[in-house]
Order: C-alpha cells, then sequence, then structure tokens
C-alpha cells in the first residue's frame, strides 16, 4: 500500500487540527489584550502630550512670561524715575543760575576763544573755575538722596565744566557723543559701560538745561546711573520661580544681568558672552520682533519680554526710543512640568505593560505549541496505532491469512471496530476451512 505523507495521514491531520484548536483562540485573545493596551498607551500619551502642552501654555509658559513682564515693568519704571531725577535737577533754579553764571566767567577768562586741546593742557588738574560752590552741594544733595547715582556733573552752554560731584577726566565735554545728542536732542542716554571715575558700571543720562523763561540752551546736564538695581530686581524676580534663573540682557545682546552666574563679573557686558549671535532657537525666538512670549527650550522653558519703547518715556522727554532690554526668566522643564510627572510615570508603565505582554504572549504561544504537540501525539497515536493494526489484520486475511488476531482495549468505537473485524476474521477462517474440508471430501 502507497505511504502516504504526514500532512495527509490521519495522524497528521489531527496533529494540525489539535495545534490549531489550541494556538488559536490563545492568538487571538493575546492579540485582542495586545491591542487594548496599545490603545490605551496611544491615549495615555496623547492625553499626556495634551496636558503637557496645556500645562505648559495655560501655566507655565504664562507664568514666566507674565514674570519676565513684571521685571521688564519694574526695570522700565525705575528708568523713567531716574531720568525725571535728572530732568528736575536739570531745571532747578540754581542750576539755571549757574549755567549762565558759569558762561559769563568762562567768557571773561577767554576760554570761548581757545581750542578745547589749549584749555585741557590749562585745566590739567582743575577741571572747574567752581563759579557755583552751591550748585555743588546741590548736586551732592541729590546723589545722596538716590544712592544709584555715581555722579552727576553739568556744563555751560560752551560745554565747560561748572559743577560735579566728582572730578572728571577732562575740562571741555563739548566735544563728547553724549553733550553733542542731548545738546541736539534735548536728551542722551548712552548703553551700560564702566565708568572709571565713578568705579561702577552705569547708564550715563544726559539732559539739556533749558531755561524756560527765555527757552535758551544753557548748558548740558549729566548723570552716571550705577546698574546694580537691574541685578538687585533680575535676584527678587528669580526668587519667585522654583528653580528659575532671571537674565537681563541688553540691545546689543550682553549681560546686564544673570542670576544663574550670580552676576559673575567675567560675564557681565562681555563682548565674548552675547546672546544674540547664539544659534539656539529658543534665543533667536526671544529677539525676534514679539516683545512678549515663551518658547520651550533645551530641557527649559524661556518666558521673555522686552523693554518699553519711547510711548513710556513721551510723558517725560521726547525722541527716546526706549533702552531695547530684553528680560528671560528661565525654568528646567522638569520642574516646570512636575505636576504631570505623575502621569510620565503612568505612560512608563504602560509602555513596559505592553513590552511584558508581548513578552508572556510568546512565551505562552510557545507553551502551548509544545503541549498540543504533545497531546496532538499521544492522541493520534492512540488512534492510528489501533487502525494500522487493523489495516494490517485486514490485508492477512485478504491474503487468506487468518491466523492473526487483534485485541483493543480502549473502549470505544475503535475497540468495536477491533471486535467486528475479529469476528469478520473468525467468520472468515471458518468458512475457508469449510471450502477446504470440501475439497478434501471430493
Amino acid at each position: 500500500m502507497e505511504q502516504r505523507s504526514y500532512s495527509k495521514s490521519l495522524r497528521g491531520k489531527i496533529t494540525n487540527r489539535t495545534l490549531f484548536i489550541g494556538i488559536a483562540p490563545v492568538l487571538l485573545v493575546g492579540l485582542f489584550s495586545w491591542f487594548s493596551l496599545n490603545q490605551l498607551t496611544s491615549s495615555a500619551n496623547l492625553q499626556l502630550d495634551k496636558s503637557r502642552a496645556e500645562l505648559l501654555d495655560s501655566v507655565v509658559g504664562n507664568n514666566l512670561s507674565t514674570t519676565s513682564a513684571r521685571i521688564v515693568s519694574e526695570l522700565d519704571s525705575f528708568m523713567l524715575e531716574r531720568i525725571s531725577d535728572v530732568i528736575v535737577w536739570a531745571s532747578a533754579p540754581i542750576i539755571l543760575q549757574a549755567a549762565k553764571s558759569a558762561a559769563e566767567a568762562h567768557q571773561k577768562v577767554g576760554l570761548v576763544d581757545q581750542s578745547i586741546d589749549e584749555i585741557e593742557a590749562r585745566f590739567k588738574t582743575r577741571k572747574s573755575l567752581n563759579v557755583s560752590p552751591a550748585a555743588n552741594r546741590f548736586l551732592i544733595q541729590q546723589i545722596r538722596r538716590s544712592s544709584h547715582f555715581g555722579e552727576v556733573f553739568f556744563t555751560d552752554k560752551n560745554g565747560f565744566n561748572t559743577a560735579l560731584t566728582n572730578p572728571t577726566s577732562d575740562f571741555v565735554q563739548r566735544d563728547e557723543n553724549w553733550w553733542k545728542t542731548a545738546w541736539e536732542n534735548g536728551i542722551s542716554v548712552g548703553e551700560v559701560e564702566f565708568d572709571e571715575s565713578a568705579n561702577i558700571w552705569s547708564i550715563d543720562i544726559s539732559v539739556r538745561i533749558d531755561d524756560p523763561a527765555s527757552g535758551r540752551s544753557l548748558g548740558v546736564m549729566k548723570a552716571v546711573l550705577g546698574v546694580s538695581l537691574i541685578q538687585e530686581v533680575a535676584d527678587r524676580g528669580a526668587r519667585d520661580i522654583s528653580g528659575g534663573t532671571v537674565t537681563v540682557v541688553s540691545s546689543g545682546g550682553q549681560l546686564l544681568a544673570e542670576t544663574g552666574s550670580k552676576h559673575a563679573k567675567n560675564r557681565i557686558m562681555v563682548d565674548s558672552v552675547n546672546l544674540r549671535t547664539s544659534t539656539d532657537v529658543a534665543m533667536q525666538e526671544v529677539f525676534s520682533s514679539r516683545n512678549k512670549g515663551y518658547v520651550l527650550g533645551t530641557g527649559n522653558v524661556l518666558g521673555y519680554a522686552k523693554s518699553a519703547g519711547p510711548e513710556l518715556y513721551r510723558t517725560v522727554v521726547s525722541r527716546f526710543p526706549g533702552f531695547n532690554w530684553s528680560v528671560l526668566v528661565q525654568q528646567p522643564t522638569s520642574i516646570a512640568l512636575a505636576p504631570v510627572e505623575g502621569l510620565s510615570q503612568v505612560q512608563t508603565s504602560l509602555q513596559s505593560s505592553k513590552q511584558q505582554m508581548i513578552i508572556i504572549l510568546f512565551i505562552v504561544v510557545v507553551a502551548v505549541f509544545m503541549l498540543a504537540f504533545f497531546v496532538a501525539g499521544v492522541l493520534s497515536r492512540a488512534i492510528t496505532r489501533p487502525l494500522l493494526d487493523l489495516r494490517e489484520l485486514a490485508d492477512s486475511v485478504s491474503k487468506g491469512d487468518t491466523s492473526r488476531t487483534i485485541t483493543v482495549n480502549s473502549d470505544d468505537e475503535i475497540q468495536d471496530v477491533a471486535q467486528a473485524f475479529e469476528r469478520m476474521r473468525t467468520s472468515v477462517s471458518i468458512i475457508m476451512k469449510r471450502i477446504k474440508d470440501m475439497k478434501a471430501g471430493s
């Protein structure tokens, strides 16, 4: 009899069907569980990203940009008050009278007709004629009341020193840019620079002295304003932000204050430390056209605001564009988004569970496959072995050999078939014996 292939044999069919019946439900349940967990993980990730975005937009970003705007407003108010101080001093009657008297005195000693070099050579040590001691005392009283000013002095209409609180390097000031700008525009506010005579980082505020009665310009007053208050304001602002830092940047991109480095001297107003030249996307956003906002940086959230323009100072002085400073308030993302970090742990747990589900599903499938293969083998052998014996018995009987017997103790239909075969073998054996006896008697 032709030998069948394993897949076409009864044993193969039983084994394959047993494997399918055992593994298919496990695969379906596992895949359904994995799909459900995957959907849950995706939904959790989506909700977490949404929660982060909402927290960033409605809380963190708004808080940081509001804080930076508040710091800017405080700085603008301070600078506006200090400019107002200088304007008030420059309009005091004692200053007006001193400027007039100084111009006359300088005319009498022939300074008006001399060159700047000649005058400077004449006044190498002495930096004013001291024509108004009362004006000197007035200026000293003013800077004592305001600790933020390092020095104040003013000139007459010719640019010659008239009264001063500290010695200056020159007697003649009219060739200086601040004097020219203030004389022409009414005000000149310089960039932050180190003032050697006052020995402080400062901003020059120069105001033209105008006589309200005649409308004539009598001279220019210059006040050297220390910028230490900028750093004090930055420090106060940083204390309001957990783990945050505050940086104040000049219009040129140099640092005026940096709480992160505690205003390190090797970083403040250093050309090599310039945020405008930074390639960081967050910094480029800060120096864009927007006046206020926030941006997500590398590992931090950054809120920013810019100082006021001419509209703020127009009430006090015209033709002044403002300082164009920027205040940056930064907070680490780990702190800023701490309220949703618990959700991140859930997200991690779900991701880990999904990976564990895949591993468990693989192990279960392998285990079920091995068990099903073993059970199928045992079951198929229990069924096919008696059938093979019955086939061999049938072949023997068909060849006239009725001597072989078969016994099956399975207590099922196979046993019934075996008993029927045995009865058939007995009947055939009896018939063949009779035929043989008949042939012998004849």
